[in-house]
Formats: structure tokens, C-alpha cells, sequence
């Protein structure tokens, strides 16, 4: 999938491969998304999921903007309270603009999953790769008054 990416979006998402594999803080690096559901342009997002390990969970979380920051292009970032997930810290880097989603996840997160992820980067691919496939896959039904509210 990497090369059919727009370049932009291939920079970014090597970029960030490196950085989550420099960090012994965490595990793996998934992405989700249009990437995996397809119809990936240059207006899309990308959608990572960073899996901490357990140990540096309350570290990582309380630095997420820092490690966002460091990343090239950083523009600016908000977690994503709003949208009801206070692991999300949403991103915009540029030029040109992109729109990044990074969350913060314990491997135990993988368990109940919103989709089925892509795995980038893994210090133990299988392990990871046996918890996405066994996992319980559910959008959460929400109704829409519980979006109006955040609009």
C-alpha cells in the first residue's frame, strides 16, 4: 500500500515508522483508516495507532504532544476529548497540510477494536498480530444527538 500513497503522506508515515521504532517506549505502530479501507487521496487522514508498553503508558500520555511535536512539519495538536477518545491526540502537520490522528493504546487495547488494523512496525509482529485477529471488531453505535453535541 506504501506505494500507491500520495508522497506526502508516504513521507509522513516513514517518518513516523522511524520514530516509533526508535522509542523503546512503545510496541508497534498500526494504521487504520482509509489506508485499510481504501479510497486513501491527498485530502485524507492517516489514522495510527501507537501501542505503549504498559510500563510507560502514564509517561507517554502525559508527553504525546512532545512526541508529536518533534515530529518534522508539526503545526499543531488537540486530544480528542470531544470525540470521546482521551487517548487521540489529532495533529496537523504541513506543508502540505495533513491531518493525523495518532492514539496512544496498551496492546491490551487491541482486544476491542473499532476496525481491523494494519501493522507498520512491531518489536514482536506475531504477538500483535494474533490479538488484531482475535479481537472483538465493533463501531461504536453511537446516537446522533451524542455527535450533534460535539459539532
Amino acid at each position: 500500500m506504501l506505494s500507491t500513497l500520495p508522497q506526502a503522506h508516504a513521507t509522513f508515515l516513514n517518518r513516523i515508522r522511524d520514530a516509533v521504532a526508535s522509542d523503546v517506549r512503545f510496541r508497534a505502530l498500526l494504521i487504520g483508516g482509509s489506508y485499510v479501507h481504501g479510497g486513501l487521496d491527498e485530502h485524507s487522514d492517516l489514522d495510527f495507532d501507537i501501542v505503549v508498553e504498559d510500563n510507560c503508558y502514564a509517561d507517554v500520555l502525559s508527553t504525546r504532544k512532545d512526541f508529536a511535536e518533534a515530529l518534522p512539519g508539526f503545526l499543531n495538536a488537540f486530544t480528542g476529548e470531544h470525540v470521546g477518545e482521551p487517548r487521540l491526540l489529532i495533529c496537523l502537520y504541513g506543508p502540505p497540510l495533513l491531518h493525523i490522528d495518532l492514539k496512544f493504546s496498551l496492546a491490551s487495547d487491541l482486544d476491542q477494536q473499532i476496525e481491523r488494523r494494519a501493522v507498520l512496525f512491531a518489536r514482536d509482529p506475531a504477538e500483535i498480530e494474533k490479538r488484531i485477529e482475535a479481537a472483538a471488531v465493533a463501531w461504536p453505535n453511537r446516537p446522533s444527538e451524542w455527535f450533534e453535541a460535539r459539532a
